[in-house]
């Protein structure tokens, strides 16, 4: 993917770094009127976070300062930095109204228009968890889908894993920057994933190291990026639950394997959201994940392999719904 960066995106970037502005704030001054051509003190009198932001001494020329730097580092490591305002951005992480303004890349991204879907899970899976992680990864991958995950040990290496064995495409989301790479047991995998044209994307800036905080937001960036989320296994306080409600969230599905009766009698915790989400009440589910009743609609429970050819015929209703 180029280096280059749009002057549009360089302005993003720039506005990123005011203290106050996230990615909600960014989403808002991106959509204004001649945000092109208005300087910042111009844009911040139709925002107030904008307006308090550059009120600190500075405050503009220490930003622009910072994303010249970023700019640099991403040349460096041969990495893009992408907005929503570039024609290369996910069209679906456009679209996820809570997701992040600004996408670092190293490596190439899905093609355009290419069906991508979140395999995600608890870092310790039962044997049968990861059999179900990679037999979903793999069918995915051969009918053309990028597999997204997070790179974490347990179900997320065995989901990139088991997509570039069957040749396909995929995308692991960071909770840090891209100047390095967590867990370090996952380095040789994050080379294999570039080497085989895949991509490592993080909405954080080189320099950013992991924090516990930011992986609720990977979490929910993997959902945003994706037409729905596979969650292979999950405790009741797993972090691949923030994936889970991000896709109902984001009007995409959530699909949830029904654990195997080995499981249902020794794994335990590793699979108590999959029960909840599988056999409680409207009223339990709904709470675990965060949502009103109706959303449950876009709730899938995984019975067999023949619930896979369902999953990829939703394709089609989160594209018009969101696209559109």
């Amino acid at each position: 993917m180029s280096t280059n960066i749009g002057l549009l995106t360089h302005k993003l970037l720039s506005l990123s770094f005011l203290k106050g502005v996230g990615p909600a704030t960014l989403r808002k001054l991106a959509v204004l009127p001649r945000f092109a051509d208005q300087p910042a003190e111009q844009l911040a009198a139709q925002v107030p976070i904008l307006a308090r932001a550059l009120a600190a001494p500075d405050a503009w020329s220490r930003a622009t300062e910072a994303a010249a730097h970023q700019v640099d580092v991403a040349k460096k490591h041969g990495a893009a930095i992408l907005s929503l305002l570039d024609p290369g951005f996910p069209a679906l992480l456009a679209a996820a109204s809570d997701g992040p303004a600004i996408l670092y890349v190293a490596g190439s991204l899905p093609a355009p228009g290419q069906d991508m879907v979140a395999i995600i899970g608890t870092r310790e899976p039962t044997t049968h968890g990861a059999v179900i992680a990679s037999r979903i990864s793999t069918y995915f991958a051969e009918h053309g889908w990028s597999v997204v995950s997070g790179l974490a040990l347990g179900c997320d290496g065995v989901a990139h894993g088991a997509s570039l064995d069957a040749g396909g495409h995929t995308v692991a989301v960071l909770a840090h920057g891209l100047q390095t790479t967590t867990p370090a047991q996952h380095r040789s995998l994050a080379e294999r994933i570039l080497s085989c044209g895949g991509a490592l994307v993080s909405e954080f800036p080189f320099g950013q190291e992991p924090q516990p905080q930011l992986f609720a937001r990977r979490d929910r960036t993997q959902a945003a990026l994706s037409h729905g989320v596979v969650m292979v296994q999950s405790s009741l306080d797993g972090g691949s639950l923030h994936a889970g409600r991000a896709a109902l969230a984001s009007r995409r599905w959530l699909a949830v394997p029904y654990p195997t009766e080995r499981d249902r009698h020794s794994a335990g915790e590793k699979i108590a959201a999959n029960l909840v989400l599988a056999e409680g009440t409207l009223e339990q589910k709904a709470s675990l994940l965060g949502c009103t009743p109706d959303a449950l609609e876009r709730l899938v429970i995984l019975r067999d392999r023949s619930g896979y050819e369902y999953l990829r015929s939703l394709q089609t209703s989160v594209r018009h719904d969101l696209l559109a």
